[in-house]
């Protein structure tokens, strides 16, 4: 079995306990405004072209029908509906101007790259994490992976938005996962407002978890002027609450500002107005007071 992956990051601290190493899936059914892994959303490659960065030296011209030089403002413009991804782009710039996000693989073979660092899962208490995207877009595959992991003495985490079907879930519970499952907002109108997607089959997977007995981290992404209003923090404090005794603890994960020149670079305009999330810290964490379980924050 192949899985589509844009990445796998090693040496990871935040993923999950310990030292991991991180696969980040192709695929993703949200669309949120804030998302620091665009390059994610399609399962099929694309291409990132930094044109800030662009000298238009030419090189890539002719290589294929999507480029050519304004012959006015002696630019390069890239026609990304004429872009076949082939990759020829990236490996003749010399500027590091384009990059392929995504690639497919058997699962042994991303096992085969994970178990190169056994050592360090064993001396710091880590392992694998699947992310995304979102694995649960490409069950099969990443049942696989994280049974072979498994075998292999390696304990595996997968990060959710809980999107995905039941079964999928329950599968990855059986194995020993860890859950590190996303809480983007609790009011239904505007979590379907913020992602394009309600919240009842995601909250109803969380309780399955839960009922399950898996071990589940809350990660609690907090994005200014998204979900961070007092009346969300309100909501979510009493989400979390109601969640508590089923959960390890809740980790608020603060809005980074890491992929807007990614979404700039892929074509897309969503929001690039956010601030960064940090300076807002103190007044969420205060404001999940009494949630009935520890709040850590990603990071600190």
């Amino acid at each position: 079995m192949e899985l589509n992956f844009f990445n796998i990051q090693k040496f990871c601290l935040h993923d999950g306990p310990g030292i991991r190493t991180t696969v980040f899936l192709k695929g993703c059914p949200l669309r949120c405004a804030w998302c620091h892994n665009p390059e994610s959303h399609r399962i099929e490659p694309e291409l990132l072209f930094a044109s800030s960065k662009c000298t238009a030296c030419g090189l890539c011209v002719g290589m294929c029908g999507a480029r050519y030089i304004d012959p006015e403002t002696h630019k390069l413009v890239y026609d990304r509906t004429k872009c076949t991804v082939c990759g020829k782009c990236e490996e003749i710039c010399p500027h590091k101007v384009n990059s392929v996000k995504g690639k497919k693989d058997t699962v042994d073979n991303v096992l085969r790259e994970v178990m190169k660092d056994k050592h360090y899962y064993e001396t710091s208490g880590g392992g694998l994490t699947v992310s995304g995207g979102e694995p649960s877009m490409q069950p099969d595959a990443v049942i696989e992976l994280i049974a072979k992991a498994k075998e292999a003495g390696v304990r595996s985490a997968i990060e959710s938005c809980g999107i995905g079907e039941r079964d999928f879930y329950m599968r990855a519970a059986d194995l020993g996962c860890i859950f590190l499952f996303d809480v983007k907002g609790v009011d239904e109108l505007k979590h379907k407002k913020n992602t394009r997607v309600g919240t009842e089959k995601i909250y109803g997977n969380l309780d399955a978890l839960i009922a399950r007995k898996a071990e589940i981290v809350l990660r609690l992404p907090m994005i200014p002027g998204y979900n961070d209003t007092d009346e969300d923090l309100v909501l979510l404090r009493d989400f979390i609450r109601a969640k508590a005794s089923g959960i390890e603890y809740a980790e608020i994960m603060p809005y980074h500002r890491l992929g807007v020149e990614k979404r700039r670079n892929l074509g897309l305009h969503d929001d690039d107005s956010i601030p960064d999330g940090r300076q807002f810290v103190d007044r969420w964490k205060s404001a999940l007071d009494g949630c009935g379980t520890e709040v850590k924050v990603s990071g600190s």
